[in-house]
């Protein structure tokens, strides 16, 4: 290779990597290196280097020649900072020029920062961040298998109510949770405890007797008494028996939910053994009823805003209870009660009715459509209930469907999932878009998320809140980015309340925000007025000069922020993924050298045919070797595929108005996400296979 070509290069590939990378002579004196090495080391600057390679790496031979196989192959070794701390990271040697007198380009990957994501993802597929708690997948997991051991027992079913809320704090929620959940324990000693939803907690109790009420009254005691329980703070508590595989969990939980007593409510214990005391659910939902006659329930919206130009792009619909005095309810207190019944029906109608008034309302006054998402329960996932009233609601006003989109939470594909996806699948058909929202809380699996037909992810604002702070938020922000991108979905953040959390956002590759920082819930004209404002001062902006630092996520290059190009110890494989960061680099020099001799359309060609003989020859050998999860990786493929063609059917409708700069970070971006798509998951079944 031309060593004049590869440096010409190196800006590239230094850019596209998330490795650290350095480049060392013949004699082992550092000569140049990106920043990720520098933060790695703890180096200001490259001008600050004054050590070799050996001293960085005391135990690793770079003086004697490497055979083929380990060029191809990361290596575990020593590492030994300048201020004399040393770590175990993993090295890879790949010689520039003739063997024995030539410069090396080395790249290293700190094992641990892979690790703890890794460990963050696993985690939250079983448990809720928020408490500590199992979450809801986990928890019908474990009751299943209770279930298949014809056992037998309680359950206890417990909801919080934070009245000083406007909107919901998952994190408050959750440390209420906690609280109540350990003062439970005595009473269920063989228990599964799992938070079912934001304000619910369900205790699954194993016996061959009822409930002891007298360890039950213990339990309430300490619940009122615990000084960290806020008086306001509303507990409702309700109980269960089941009786092996005859009980379905979603059914108990129903019935539950409709013998809720409230725990300071006079002869509580006797209430909830009978369950036949004049439902205080019944005289609220009759007050609900009236409300939405009055027009006290009312949409508010709250802006969704590109991170790149704060261009108003979407709204949320959010639900307020506005009494005559003016003052709102919070929803915290009454939102539940809107999947109920008749009622429940009643409010889905009126809520798809309005979704559709207000679009068409939005679209009059803006000059544009502007699309809105609407929440929808599980319960309501159905043809004849939710898509033919959508389609019927959409047509009266005239609105394509792609500007309503439907937004779902973990819960909801929890609760039914067979059932959402078959509705999803029917919506997606029609053109409406769907969101999943507050991900990452728990609720359900992350292998939900390939089932279902989804367009965007939304992260919850439980770990936006705290992000400057909090480290371990910041790893499952960014865990939770590279999933989306990985499965194509696009992100928007919630909860986005400063410039500090915004610009770390935007760095991971959060398309959209949704928070006080750029537009509180607001009443639907002060929308209209807000959006018609928002056009006047659309643009590029930078959010802030103050990025939170971190010293391993806070430089990764956009949208590929935690991307670990691991050697998947398949030679061919891995080659043929250099062959092609190869092509898009000499594609970039094309460009650096004659930008009128590249032709866009030749070259998203080109990469498409080499990416197509790549993917057939990576899918056979994952099938020859029996990998586990070779469907999921195929279908990834056929994604990314799609995807490509898209993007050069967009560019070429407007080859003047197309930035090659803003196509090779697209390209770089694409390759990339194939590349962290499965290495993970790849390696680890390697190394499994391989342990003796």
């Amino acid at each position: 290779m031309d060593e004049s070509l590869l440096q010409n290069a190196a800006p590239a590939i230094l850019e596209a990597s998330s490795e650290a990378i350095l480049t060392i002579d013949a004699r082992g004196t550092i000569k140049g290196c990106n920043k990720q090495f520098l933060l790695l080391a703890g180096f200001e600057s490259e001008d600050t280097i004054s050590c070799t390679i050996q001293d960085l790496f005391p135990e690793f031979d770079f003086v004697s020649p490497r055979h083929d196989n380990d060029i191809a192959t990361f290596s575990p070794t020593k590492f030994t900072k300048p201020d004399g701390t040393s770590s175990l990271v993993l090295i890879k040697v790949i010689p520039i020029g003739k063997a024995g007198d030539s410069f090396k380009t080395i790249l290293i990957q700190d094992p641990e920062i892979i690790r703890r994501i890794i460990d963050h993802l696993d985690y939250i597929d079983c448990y809720d961040v928020a408490s500590g708690l199992l979450n809801r997948h986990k928890g019908t997991l474990e009751f299943g298998q209770l279930q298949t051991r014809a056992m037998k027992g309680g359950t206890f079913f417990v909801k919080a109510q934070i009245p000083s809320t406007v909107d919901t704090d998952d994190r408050e929620y959750g440390e209420v949770l906690k609280r109540v959940s350990n003062h439970l324990k005595p009473s269920a000693q063989q228990a599964i405890i799992c938070r079912y939803s934001i304000s619910e907690l369900l205790v699954i109790c194993v016996s061959e007797v009822p409930c002891n009420i007298d360890i039950l009254r213990d339990a309430i005691d300490k619940i009122k008494t615990d000084p960290h329980l806020d008086d306001a703070i509303s507990i409702w508590l309700a109980y269960q028996e089941w009786n092996g595989a005859n009980d379905d969990l979603n059914s108990i939980v129903h019935n539950l939910r409709h013998h809720l007593v409230e725990m300071y409510t006079p002869n509580v214990l006797e209430k909830i053994k009978e369950q036949s005391s004049p439902s205080l659910r019944n005289i609220f939902l009759q007050n609900l009823n009236e409300a939405l006659d009055s027009n006290q329930l009312q949409f508010y919206i709250q802006p969704q805003v590109s991170s790149e130009s704060n261009h108003v792009v979407g709204g949320e619909l959010l639900i307020r209870w506005v009494q005559p005095n003016g003052q709102i309810i919070p929803p915290s207190q009454f939102v539940d009660f809107l999947e109920y019944g008749d009622f429940g029906r009643t409010f889905l109608h009126w809520s798809m009715e309005r979704s559709a008034e207000l679009l068409a309302q939005i679209k009059k006054e803006c000059g544009r459509w502007i699309p809105l998402s609407l929440n929808v329960a599980s319960n309501y996932f159905s043809k004849e209930v939710l898509v033919d009233p959508l389609v019927q609601c959409m047509d009266k006003y005239d609105i394509p469907y792609e500007n309503l989109e439907i937004e779902i939470t973990e819960r909801v594909l929890a609760e039914n999932p067979k059932d959402v996806m078959h509705t999803l699948q029917m919506l997606h058909h029609k053109g409406f878009k769907a969101a999943i929202d507050d991900f990452g809380t728990g609720y359900s699996s992350l292998s939900y998320l390939r089932k279902f037909s989804l367009d965007r992810l939304k992260i919850d604002r439980v770990f936006v809140t705290n992000l400057a702070e909090n480290e371990e938020d910041r790893l499952i922000a960014v865990a939770i980015a590279s999933l989306a991108h990985v499965l194509g979905l696009e992100i928007v953040a919630e909860g986005v309340e400063e410039n500090a959390q915004a610009a770390f956002l935007n760095s991971i590759g959060c398309e959209y925000f949704q928070g006080f920082l750029t537009g509180k819930p607001m009443p639907a004209d002060q929308f209209i007025s807000f959006c018609i404002e928002n056009e006047k001062n659309v643009g590029p902006v930078k959010w802030s000069n103050n990025q939170i630092e971190d010293l391993k996520l806070s430089h990764r290059p956009r949208k590929v922020n935690w991307k670990k190009s691991f050697s998947t110890d398949i030679v061919s494989v891995d080659n043929e993924h250099r062959d092609l960061i190869d092509l898009l680099n000499k594609a970039t020099e094309t460009y650096l050298n004659d930008p009128l001799s590249l032709d866009l359309g030749n070259t998203f060609d080109l990469i498409g045919a080499e990416t197509l003989k790549h993917f057939d020859h990576e899918e056979n050998v994952m099938r020859n070797m029996a990998y586990p999860r070779y469907e999921t990786h195929r279908d990834k493929h056929k994604w990314l595929i799609a995807d490509l063609s898209k993007r050069k059917a967009e560019i070429l409708s407007d080859p003047e108005g197309t930035n090659f700069d803003e196509v090779l970070r697209y390209l770089k971006y694409w390759l990339l996400r194939h590349l962290i798509s499965e290495d993970t998951h790849l390696l680890r079944y390697l190394n499994k296979a391989n342990t003796p």
